[in-house]
């Protein structure tokens, strides 16, 4: 997730294409397979405009796997592995933060616009070692970073936002397949 461009589309699914830190992203399964899972996500609250949020419900498949405490999501619709550590409650918590210019000035200079994204994925698997399911939450909360001129992208200036900063939330549960 180097660019905040994405915004747009398909969150849930964009999540899983950040190589983080602790991801091993030539090996995207590393560790001990806890299995193949059908997700489900549904909107929960959403203070950025409907065209920043992907499709209500949405559905799409994730393979996880533990290497020594840390759980690795990988989405199928390809991308990089992310990572969170699993909690001696069977929670994990994975959390980024990108920032990038939007929009430019109308001389072509660079904008004077930087938006940041915090991305947070939260989830309880049913089980650490065998899980049949999981539950949890996804969300993204997207501000202009300080001293950045951002009304530019505010829907009512023709942007894509009904406010800055606002927040993205989705519920989720995974099946294992």
């Amino acid at each position: 997730m180097s660019s905040l461009r994405f915004v747009r589309a398909s969150s849930l699914v964009i999540f899983g294409a950040a190589c983080f830190a602790l991801a091993a992203c030539d090996n995207p399964n590393p560790g001990t397979p806890l299995g193949t899972f059908a997700v489900t996500s549904a909107l929960t609250a959403n203070s950025c405009g409907s065209d920043v949020a992907a499709p209500d419900p949405g559905s799409f498949g994730v393979t996880l796997s533990n290497d020594q405490g840390v759980v690795y999501w990988f989405p199928d619709t390809g991308g990089s592995s992310a990572s969170g550590g699993l909690s001696a409650s069977h929670s994990v918590s994975i959390s980024e933060v990108v920032a990038d210019s939007v929009g430019a000035t109308t001389d072509g200079g660079a904008s004077p616009c930087t938006l940041e994204r915090a991305d947070t994925l939260s989830f309880t698997l049913s089980s650490a070692t065998s899980p049949s399911s999981f539950s949890g939450s996804y969300d993204f909360t997207v501000s202009a970073l300080s001293g950045s001129s951002c009304t530019s992208q505010l829907a009512s200036a023709g942007g894509g936002y009904v406010q800055l900063p606002c927040t993205v939330t989705y519920s989720m549960t995974g099946t294992r397949q």
